[in-house]
């Protein structure tokens, strides 16, 4: 566990400010920088939807501390991140110790792993998920998704342990949670729906029978689960109301295509990796199939996390608006993660445990190394110190996407930063227009190049462009 920290703490805080401000990460800062905790509120709704303002207020408190440096900013959430490798370690043991017997070394209608073989799993699973490039990539953001893994790791392993053993506290405590990690980011509600389907299940399996001890968690569970969702309960409606607004407008949302059946596999293969998914799934799956025998219920939850919330996000994709976005389901890479572990746990001679791990780490390190050597960001720094050096006197500048006009006022002198406007059309009327190649309609990225013939500066990921 503790190489588990170093390792995850050294590739999340290693040279935080190598790429450049994101437009995401400009809506943050936006927001965060605000003079007030009371601004911080008013501002978040319109430059982070989809949220309430719980990463905007902490990042608030840190700048506050530490400045508002790319470094200063990420380390929030590179802090966040290597407090969710001790989460995940937190999880595995609420997850395997939810099998009858677990460990007690008894045996109950199955043989369980023991109280060492379970932080063993544990620790294996936490430092696989310490260096996978898709949990290190979000935890060196200035945005809320560290928040909602925390928060949604910290839940779940509340909720398996209020399933186990009860307790107002531990009730309390799941509800309280469970709003957290909605509030983060609301696509966290995929996961109180995913335990909802397990309540469910158990249920079915005591037989509704009322005097049943684990009957009678699982309605507690259900409850509380409601009360943390019912609490967001307005803010959830208002927010799927702008999303089909955004749709029906041709926003961002409305020109992106549903994604394809298979996009949850292809989801797990990209963020693990080309060359180290095939290893991965194969210990997953050999995880899957030997841990059945002695932790039949962990597995089976495990499994449901891994593959309900990208189904769910495949089905809403096509019911309601594209939604599949890999940043929305990165907790269930944790019991993905998990069942990995267990493969490992599971081989059969103490120098096949040590060699498939050193095969999935070196793997894993690889993906992150061959990551690390292209260019991912865009030189929103430079473009901005192009359009800044060329406009002339009473010129302003705007930016498409037009969310990323924060990027721009960050980049800008502050005395410089009334120069840069959001785009509103042809009612702004700027003179300078710095084009992004992402997150843009192609038809719309063309129209603009015929209005701003002239080009500036033709830089990676951006153009700077004039009337």
């Amino acid at each position: 566990m503790f190489a588990a920290l170093v390792v995850g703490g050294f590739f999340r805080f290693a040279d935080l400010g190598a790429l450049e401000m994101s437009a995401d990460e400009g809506a943050s800062w936006a927001a965060a920088s605000a003079s007030s905790v009371a601004e911080v509120i008013a501002l978040q709704p319109a430059l982070n939807p989809g949220k309430l303002p719980i990463h905007d207020l902490m990042l608030h408190g840190w700048i506050a501390l530490f400045g508002e440096s790319l470094p200063a900013m990420r380390a929030l959430s590179a802090l966040l991140g290597v407090v969710s490798i001790a989460l995940v370690y937190f999880v595995t043991r609420e997850l395997f110790f939810s099998e009858p017997g677990a460990g007690s070394g008894s045996r109950a209608t199955e043989p369980t792993l023991s109280s060492d073989d379970v932080t063993m799993v544990a620790a294996l699973a936490a430092l696989i998920f310490a260096v996978n490039l898709v949990t290190i990539k979000y935890s060196r953001e200035a945005r809320m998704y560290p928040v909602m893994i925390a928060a949604i790791l910290a839940q779940t392993g509340m909720f398996l342990r209020a399933l186990r053993v009860g307790g107002l506290a531990n009730y309390v405590v799941v509800a309280t949670l469970s709003a957290l990690a909605i509030g983060a980011n609301f696509s966290a509600l995929l996961i109180p729906a995913t335990e909802a389907v397990w309540l469910a299940y158990v249920m079915v399996k005591t037989r509704g029978r009322a005097d049943n001890p684990q009957m009678k968690r699982a309605w507690a569970a259900a409850a509380v689960l409601a009360a943390g969702g019912l609490i967001l309960a307005p803010k959830l409606l208002s927010t799927l109301h702008g999303a089909s607004a955004m749709k029906a407008a041709g926003g961002i949302v409305g020109w992106r295509k549903p994604p394809p059946i298979s996009a949850p596999i292809a989801m797990f293969n990209k963020a693990s990796g080309s060359f180290a998914f095939p290893v991965l799934a194969a210990l997953a799956i050999w995880g899957a199939v030997r841990g059945w025998r002695r932790a039949r219920t962990a597995v089976a939850f495990a499994i449901l996390w891994m593959w309900l919330p990208p189904l769910l996000m495949v089905a809403a994709s096509y019911a309601i608006a594209p939604v599949f976005v890999e940043r929305y389901a990165l907790s269930c890479f944790v019991p993905f993660f998990i069942l990995v572990a267990v493969g490992i746990f599971a081989m059969p001679i103490e120098s096949a445990r040590f060699g498939a791990l050193a095969i999935a780490l070196a793997l894993s390190i690889g993906h992150i190394v061959s990551y690390t050597r292209k260019p991912h960001d865009a030189q929103y720094r430079e473009a901005v110190a192009a359009a800044d050096a060329a406009l002339k006197p009473g010129e302003v500048a705007t930016v498409l996407p037009p969310y990323a006009i924060d990027v721009v006022r960050y980049y800008l002198p502050a005395a410089r930063r009334d120069r840069a406007v959001r785009f509103e059309g042809s009612s702004t009327n700027p003179a300078l227009l710095i084009l992004a190649d992402q997150n843009l309609a192609p038809d719309v990225a063309e129209s603009y190049r015929k209005d701003y013939p002239r080009t500036i500066a033709r830089l990676r990921g951006v153009t700077v462009m004039r009337r």
